[in-house]
């Protein structure tokens, strides 16, 4: 039978286990206080540099998708397209419609982004004469 060897890790003859203990609850008493102490202004919105925008705690889904309806709004050039904005979650919208151009999907995607200062603009903008044209393949089945 096989002989199983068992050290224990020691430090000049002393268990480590006792100063391990210690580190670790010191670790977690020290995050606890950065914790309490620095949390109140991370949720105030305090550093987050984004100056007269809501924090994102407190912004609703309905507040999101106004916010976006208005930069769409006041870009000229996107303002007449009656693009939608669809509420994923409280940082996250899909843009949806049609425009004539990528140039105009990219420019609608980041309009909103800049100025709603949301996680995530999930862009489902379509391109006239290159999203509503057929595929080759399904042509020659239609024909």
């Amino acid at each position: 039978m096989p002989h199983v060897i068992v050290r224990r890790t020691t430090l000049s003859g002393r268990s480590l286990l006792g100063p391990a203990v210690a580190g670790l609850a010191l670790g977690a008493a020290v995050g606890f206080v950065l914790g309490e102490v620095l949390g109140p202004r991370a949720e105030r919105g305090i550093g987050s540099g984004r100056s007269g925008t809501v924090p994102e705690a407190t912004r609703s889904m309905a507040e999101l998708v106004h916010d976006a309806l208005s930069a769409l709004a006041q870009d000229a050039d996107l303002a007449l397209l009656m693009l939608e904005v669809i509420p994923v979650s409280r940082q996250v919208v899909e843009l949806h419609g049609w425009v004539g151009s990528r140039t105009l999907r990219t420019r609608a995607a980041r309009v909103v982004g800049a100025r709603v200062g949301a996680d995530s603009v999930v862009n489902r903008i379509l391109v006239h004469g290159e999203d509503d044209a057929l595929a080759p393949a399904l042509d020659i089945l239609s024909a």
